[in-house]
């Protein structure tokens, strides 16, 4: 640490003769008075407050945290203060169903029976699923005359297409 102290002290030295000053012209900064800090505010000072007072020495350092609780309680019951902003979507009371308007019940009704119409329009065909024992539809996959629901029995495979490996020649 004494050798920071002896290089710093070097350091400035130097630094002051390449400027070309001397230690003559170097004098100390006369000392500024500090202002006087006021008193801290009491429980008295907070009954005095009103709305438009700064409230900035209520909350500075040093003053007793029940003056500093009062003052700030004080600020916010205000009015200005106390206006809820909409945003807290947990202030409203949701335990308790609110019925629909009439007029809004109305208008679901009639849209339900627009929209129930426009399903009983469409191509009742289209809708209705063919009759299974009807046969007059056969599927082309099937030979004719076979019965629909049962399939016939697949060929036996054939040898040449598919040997066996214990049948193969090299």
């Amino acid at each position: 640490m004494a050798e920071t102290s002896q290089s710093a002290g070097f350091l400035r030295r130097w630094s002051r003769l390449k400027s070309g000053v001397t230690e003559e012209a170097v004098a100390p900064a006369p000392a500024v008075a500090e202002p006087a800090r006021p008193a801290p505010p009491t429980l008295a000072d907070v009954a005095q407050l009103g709305a438009d007072v700064d409230f900035s020495r209520f909350v500075a350092p040093g003053v007793d945290g029940a003056v500093r609780r009062l003052a700030l309680k004080k600020l916010f019951a205000d009015p200005h203060f106390n206006v809820p902003d909409g945003l807290d979507i947990y202030m409203g009371d949701y335990t308790q169903a609110s019925p629909i308007p009439a007029a809004m019940m109305a208008a679901l009704q009639h849209a339900r029976n627009v929209f129930g119409r426009v399903a009983d329009e469409e191509d009742p065909a289209a809708t209705t699923h063919p009759d299974p024992a009807d046969t007059s539809k056969t599927d082309p996959a099937e030979p004719a005359g076979a019965d629909p629901g049962v399939h016939a029995p697949s060929a036996a495979p054939d040898p040449a297409a598919n040997p066996d490996p214990d049948d193969i020649t090299v």
